[in-house]
């Protein structure tokens, strides 16, 4: 068996066994994790999501000193989430070839820490690549859906993570929370924070990348009428490479009164399914033999366009959405602290 393989097998044992210690949670844990989902807003949504793309931040294309003027808010929400820096800082630098020339690359990176009675820890990494296209042929590339979409959901998710913290409610493995940055750039981002950053946080167990997660505009349809189906929905890749347990804790986590169409199959169509999997951070996850998802709301007409604003973010369903992957992660993540 070769070494991947080897390291899948390792990983979805780990998951499982990290699945396991998260039972179920105390009466007033539940009503935490209530209060905490509701710190998730449309209006604090909407203020990231034009603060990453903003103007001045042209694109934020990676190497560029337009992209380093948007790590601020990223930093100040961890910060004010309540999310750990890991060390003492939340930027870690890396060096690459971009072209003839040496770009440097930064990623975000915050901790959940586990719960101080857990030994030896597993990590569950939560990830968004923040870099954009730029500027190309003079004209800016905005990406609010793509990514900026994805990494302000991560940090809301932070957010309400930060609370349960700071209540004294801890997971029973790390939470790591990385907004990626060089993902364009053959996803060096999420290689080089597995080879160089991350550290004492291995293993890592589970991997989710939100890539894509704001828009309302590619929705499965129903499988036997060909109807569009309701308008909030979300598409997962690559639940065939990870742990029956990963699906239930979505399935359980949905709102019976806001139910989110869960779309396991992308559109039904395999051939799609690979494709799209096989391109972003998740690709660097996997081929070191941690399990990885994906979590989008698809491909549309205006992704990789100038019309990529945040004019096309349904802000309604983005904020469903990122309160469903909160409670998604308590369910895998937090186990019932003892007295």
């Amino acid at each position: 068996m070769g070494s991947v393989c080897r390291n899948m097998v390792f990983g979805l044992s780990v998951l499982a066994g990290m699945i396991l210690l998260a039972g179920s949670m105390s009466a007033q844990e539940k009503h935490s994790v209530s209060d905490a989902q509701n710190l998730i807003s449309k209006q604090s949504l909407k203020k990231t999501i034009e603060a990453l793309t903003d103007p001045a931040l042209r694109g934020r294309e990676s190497g560029t000193e337009d992209i380093k003027r948007g790590l601020g808010v990223i930093t100040d929400a961890f910060y004010d989430g309540g999310v750990s820096m890991k060390g003492d800082s939340y930027l870690y630098g890396f060096w690459y070839w971009k072209g003839n020339e040496r770009a440097l690359g930064i990623n975000v990176i915050g901790i959940i820490p586990a719960d101080p009675s857990v030994v030896s820890p597993k990590t569950l990494v939560l990830g968004a690549h923040y870099d954009g296209l730029g500027v190309l042929g003079g004209r800016v590339y905005p990406g609010a859906d793509n990514n900026a979409s994805g990494v302000t959901a991560l940090t809301e998710v932070g957010k309400a993570l930060g609370r349960l913290a700071s209540e004294g409610i801890y997971p029973s493995c790390n939470i790591c929370l990385v907004a990626f940055d060089a993902k364009l750039q053959d996803c060096l981002g999420s290689s080089r924070f597995l080879s160089e950053q991350a550290g004492n946080l291995a293993p890592v167990s589970l991997m989710i990348n939100l890539d894509q997660i704001g828009t309302t505009l590619a929705p499965p349809k129903e499988a036997e009428t060909g109807e569009l189906l309701p308008k909030n929905y979300l598409i997962f890749l690559g639940m065939d490479k990870v742990d029956e347990t990963v699906k239930k804790a979505f399935v359980e986590a949905n709102d019976s009164e806001k139910p989110i169409v869960l779309d396991f199959t992308c559109y039904g169509n395999k051939q799609v399914h690979d494709m799209l999997y096989e391109m972003g951070d998740q690709t660097s996850f996997r081929d070191a033999g941690i399990p990885a998802i994906v979590l989008t709301s698809g491909v549309h007409k205006y992704t990789n366009k100038i019309s990529d604003n945040a004019g096309i973010i349904n802000f309604n369903a983005l904020t469903e959405r990122c309160k469903l992957i909160f409670r998604a992660i308590c369910k895998l993540a937090y186990r019932q602290q003892q007295d």
